[in-house]
């Protein structure tokens, strides 16, 4: 059974989102599309080491003289 914080959060919310114009409304699709979806989250690496740095730096460069070896993102989504 949910509690009456969560409750009461969640009603809070609802009302929210009951009275926003379309425009923000249609904002907030992304954000929800992300909170609702585990399989989305993106980790932003900011401690890499040197040989991470050059794995993704020939990454890159091979990415940029061949892009017929990569699949695109989209067709995985299918």
């Amino acid at each position: 059974m949910m509690e009456n914080a969560t409750l009461a959060l969640r009603k809070e919310l609802h009302s929210i989102i009951d009275n926003l114009p379309e425009r923000k409304l249609n904002a907030l699709r992304p954000l929800f599309d992300v909170l609702v979806d585990d399989d989305n989250i993106v980790a932003i690496e900011t401690d890499l080491t040197e040989e991470e740095l050059v794995l993704i730096r020939e990454g890159d460069k091979h990415y940029k003289e061949h892009p017929e070896d990569f699949v695109p993102l989209e067709s995985l989504m299918k």
